[in-house]
């Protein structure tokens, strides 16, 4: 009797491999994670990059130097305070270091703390190379959690490092975004874990969600707080299949990781008032709004836009299968995720409240959670077949450009760009320049300069390398009230110099205790030459590549020192201490029961204290004077009956 012919059902070509389990797969592996390791070392260049990423030459690519800066202070006062907020008078006359400004420097601040607490750009390069080699390795957990075998789930670290050395994850990484990144990373593995606590619960995987939880929330709780809606689909998806031992000690784990953070995020709630409010503009497109989403350089260039088309379309036929393949909280779970943040980045180029809140930059997480829907594919004949061909459409589709994009993307392989790192030359001469004609007696007032997140933001490190106080040069986009006070571009406290009058500018240098200010846009410049009291000491290289040089002018005052009534020498400051010598109040001045005041250029913030004890200190405000705009932060007065050598201000945010 003849066989009836068997003919292949759509879903008998759907069938995964049989083969993709075998040990043989964890030979790739090994090898991705070599090779992510190599392009690694190439972020630090030099012909020996091993040597390089050891040495004390810190990154000054983009906001690196911000962070470093005050993650070497957040680092500190963990140890000293068990917080990481502190104050530092090295900057605007003094602000609150507090986690609402530059939360970008909570991965230096804990690798730092772990390494004693010390200034050591060595420990900060070690960390941000620990978190890109580890990239393959978290997305290979994150697939074998979510069901992938090792063949598929070696495809989704390919996929992965294809997303990582993109451009914008590279521009992500060129401009200090390390938190987010490492956050994207720990999220995209927190998920692939809870879908494997779902079938099949064990302590392992339990470890691994509360850990990716606790480090999630400390390196970006804005990112993690964005997937709680997404966990919520899943655990509403999934819950009524368990019994009540797995929901008490998942939703206890995750409560726990997010318990041990409050110790900080109960700072950055706290402190949220000091924020700049943000004043929205109303944003006209003058392109049509798929060609403005297409070309816009949020995606790179045309391979990079060709490979986040393919992986979004790769993924969209992922959560797919999973849907009817019974696997429904893997299509919820990332599918949701990958088009919520995708959405996100998108809607930041639309509008702009989102992109205030810097929601274009969600679209290198968006690409991190399409690589495993995306690898679920290639499990799939079909899909596979199809995903080839689409692949390869798109590199043999014309370009206007020819074959020249495809070749530059094809060279990022073969090593990675190099940070700056360091002082160039041009730096070191402004360096040497400051600690030359300046001193510790009054501030220097440098002019910020707008630029693109890319460019080098490295004067934040300038109190460690001259030893001086400045009015500007932490950063130009701070968004903090303290930060309000400086010179950006020709503007000073919001207003253009070359409108300020002569008895301005002496009152505001009194007022702020600046002795110098460095200069470099040309209204600047031309405000101060016409100013008497202003001398121009020395012509300085340009800061930065393409600028005009940095001028750098003396301030003749009558005296300069921290106290603008009575007298007072500045022994010592930094973020633990600020020490007067010689603190002697003015014979004429006010006085209270005895005391008199002496006021001190230094804003002052709540939790300040004073030693020794007969010396009271409390808040004063500068009254508007001579059409000068006001400083709404108050600052500090000191109380005493008579002289003291010795005057101690430290600050306890308790």
């Amino acid at each position: 009797m003849e066989r009836p012919r068997y003919h292949a059902t759509f879903m008998d070509c759907m069938q995964p491999p049989r083969r993709g389990d075998r040990r043989i797969w964890w030979v790739p592996l090994f090898g991705a994670i070599v090779w992510q390791g190599w392009m690694t070392l190439t972020l630090f260049g030099g012909p020996q990059p091993w040597k390089v990423l050891l040495d004390e030459r810190p990154i000054v690519s983009g906001r690196h130097p911000l962070h470093l800066y005050h993650g070497y202070l957040g680092a500190r006062a963990l140890r000293e305070h068990g917080s990481l907020s502190c104050y530092d008078p090295n900057f605007h006359a003094g602000y609150p270091k507090t986690p609402v400004f530059d939360s970008g420097s909570r991965p230096a601040e804990l690798l730092l703390f772990l390494t004693g607490g010390r200034y050591l750009p060595s420990v900060y390069k070690i960390g941000v190379a620990f978190v890109c080699v580890l990239v393959p390795l978290f997305a290979f957990v994150a697939a074998r959690g979510a069901g992938l075998s090792r063949a598929t789930s070696c495809a989704a670290c390919l996929f992965a490092l294809l997303v990582w050395w993109g451009q914008p994850c590279r521009d992500a990484l060129e401009a200090g975004d390390v938190d987010l990144l490492l956050a994207a990373v720990l999220l995209l593995t927190q998920s692939g874990l809870l879908l494997g606590y779902h079938r099949d619960p064990s302590l392992r995987g339990w470890l691994g969600i509360v850990g990716t939880a606790l480090l999630g929330w400390f390196a970006h709780p804005l990112l993690m707080a964005l997937s709680v809606p997404l966990f919520l689909v899943f655990y509403l998806s999934v819950g009524a299949r368990h019994p009540l031992a797995w929901h008490l000690t998942l939703l206890g784990g995750l409560l726990a990781a997010l318990g041990l953070n409050c110790f900080w995020l109960i700072d950055w709630v706290g402190y949220w008032w000091i924020r700049v409010p943000m004043h929205w503009q109303r944003q006209s497109l003058t392109e049509p709004i798929l060609a403005s989403v297409w070309q816009s350089p949020l995606w790179g260039g045309p391979i990079d836009r060709a490979v986040a088309c393919l992986l979004v379309l790769a993924a969209t036929a992922g959560a797919l299968i999973y849907n009817q393949t019974g696997r429904r909280e893997a299509a919820r779970l990332l599918g949701l995720t990958c088009g919520g943040f995708l959405a996100l980045a998108v809607g930041g180029l639309l509008w702009e409240p989102l992109a205030r809140f810097g929601s274009q930059r969600l679209l290198v997480p968006a690409l991190l959670f399409a690589t495993l829907p995306a690898a679920a594919t290639l499990g799939y004949r079909l899909s596979a077949i199809g995903l080839g061909l689409a692949a390869a459409g798109f590199l043999l589709w014309p370009m206007p450009e020819g074959r020249k994009p495809l070749i530059d993307w094809a060279s990022r392989w073969c090593g990675a760009e190099p940070f700056q790192l360091g002082l160039d030359a041009d730096r070191q001469t402004i360096v040497e320049a400051l600690r030359q004609h300046t001193t510790n007696e009054a501030r220097i007032l440098w002019e910020d300069r707008a630029a693109s997140p890319l460019a080098s933001h490295w004067t934040p490190l300038l109190p460690l390398w001259t030893e001086r106080a400045y009015i500007g040069g932490l950063d130009a986009d701070a968004g903090i009230e303290h930060a309000t006070n400086g010179l950006l571009d020709g503007v000073l406290m919001s207003r253009p110099l070359g409108d300020w009058s002569d008895d301005d500018l002496r009152e505001y240098c009194r007022r702020y205790n600046v002795g110098w200010i460095a200069c470099a846009s040309s209204s600047a410049r031309a405000r101060l030459e016409k100013w008497p009291r202003a001398k121009c000491l020395t012509v300085l290289p340009p800061s930065e590549t393409g600028r005009a040089s940095t001028y750098l002018f003396a301030v003749q005052r009558d005296r300069m020192s921290i106290a603008l009534t009575g007298s007072a020498r500045q022994l010592e400051a930094d973020s633990q201490r600020i020490v007067l010598g010689d603190v002697t109040p003015p014979p004429d001045g006010s006085s209270d029961r005895g005391r008199k005041q002496i006021l001190l250029s230094l804003h002052y913030q709540a939790g300040m204290r004073v030693a020794p004890s007969r010396v009271a200190l409390d808040s004063y405000t500068i009254e508007r004077a001579h059409s000068i705009p006001g400083d709404d932060r108050p600052f500090v007065r000191l109380w005493l009956d008579e002289p003291a050598t010795r005057v101690t201000i430290t600050w306890d945010k308790r």
